[in-house]
């Protein structure tokens, strides 16, 4: 009998919850679910509680190194983003190894790189058997990167979800889920607040709530939720807070702080958005539209089909935009949802 090759996936796994971290997870419980043998290296080491057994790789550089010389698994699936980390474990190639790097986010052109780093990044696409490039644009860096064109796909990272549904609304506090109860129309956002881009708030925290200070007045049977993933700056949130309770909107625009599952919130809302300063392929877009969820975005990168773009950084337009979707919302969700089921499938066709 054949004995069924084992997958190393090495990268980070929740908590924190993060894009990357979601989709190691969610792609450990499709190999669960196809009984694929796997090992999760865990670059967040002991960061709270795991969902299932992670060995922690604290010190990343160095473990990358000692891991040369350990028993390895047959496929090296690597999700780090520096070109160091794929270059040290595109060397197991020489052990017979399978080499695939999903590229998440490519921010180092050519013209960025030394002479011994373009040597490098040579060495790591001579010696890795693929590249999954989670866009376009990153394909482009890669090509740009003289990566060979056929070792090369683009594959967005979304990966349904596929935990209880029910016992992920069990960890919600009830004061969030009461807003859903109580208000018929309900968006929902999430991310930092403080990260600033060119001056401005990276996230949009801002946007949203002159978005909704604005909306609101119109309509009365309309709530906001605002999932925090982080605080850079107190005194920012401490003024978003002070803003908010200024038109009286405190028990209809949540600054929800508990790390919380964010996917039920998306599903139960009427309207999510994203006005993003800067962003890649951001998988809570794709989330909302396999859910059913009309989604907004800030048209700062090319967002997946199916999203509603405004003009970056343009409140009326955002505004008008979110007043426009919930007036009429799109009816024809559903293909979208297709698309985003079969990118699952055709990453384990790469790695398998």
């Amino acid at each position: 009998m054949r004995k069924t090759k084992s997958i190393a996936e090495i990268g980070v796994y929740p908590p924190p919850a993060g894009g990357i971290s979601v989709h190691v997870e969610r792609l450990c419980d499709t190999l669960e679910q196809k009984q694929i043998p796997f090992i999760i290296y865990d670059g967040n080491g002991e960061n709270g509680e795991k969902k299932r057994a992670v060995v922690p790789i604290p010190e990343i550089e160095k473990w990358a190194w000692k891991y040369l010389w350990q028993k390895n698994e047959d496929i090296i699936h690597n999700h780090f983003l520096r070109w160091q980390i794929r270059f040290t474990l595109s060397l197991l190639k020489l052990k017979g190894k399978k080499i695939v790097h999903t590229v998440h986010s490519l921010r180092n052109d050519g013209t960025q790189l030394g002479l011994a780093q373009k040597v490098m990044v040579f060495l790591t696409g001579l010696l890795s058997d693929h590249f999954v490039a989670i866009s376009e644009e990153v394909k482009e860096k890669l090509l740009e990167l003289r990566i060979p064109e056929r070792k090369i796909s683009v594959i967005p990272a979304f990966i349904p979800p596929t935990t209880d549904l029910e016992s992920d609304i069990k960890k919600i506090p009830d004061y969030v889920l009461e807003t859903f109860t109580k208000y018929p129309q309900v968006i929902v956002a999430n991310g930092g607040v403080g990260n600033l881009y060119n001056g401005e708030e990276l996230y949009g925290l801002d946007l949203c709530i002159d978005m909704f200070t604005k909306l609101a007045r119109e309509n009365k049977k309309l709530a906001f939720v605002y999932c925090i993933t982080h605080v850079v700056e107190q005194a920012l949130l401490e003024q978003y807070t002070e803003r908010i309770a200024a038109h009286g909107l405190e028990e209809r625009f949540l600054l929800v702080q508990e790390k919380i599952p964010f996917y039920p919130l998306i599903q139960k809302a009427t309207l999510f958005v994203r006005p993003t300063a800067s962003d890649g392929d951001a998988i809570s877009l794709r989330e909302a539209i396999y859910l059913g969820t009309p989604a907004i975005a800030s048209d700062v990168v090319k967002r997946p089909n199916g999203v509603i773009t405004f003009v970056n950084r343009d409140a009326d337009d955002f505004t008008k935009t979110c007043r426009e979707v919930l007036y009429a919302p799109p009816t024809d969700l559903l293909q979208y949802r297709q698309e985003q089921e079969r990118y699952v499938e055709q990453l384990l066709d790469i790695l398998l």
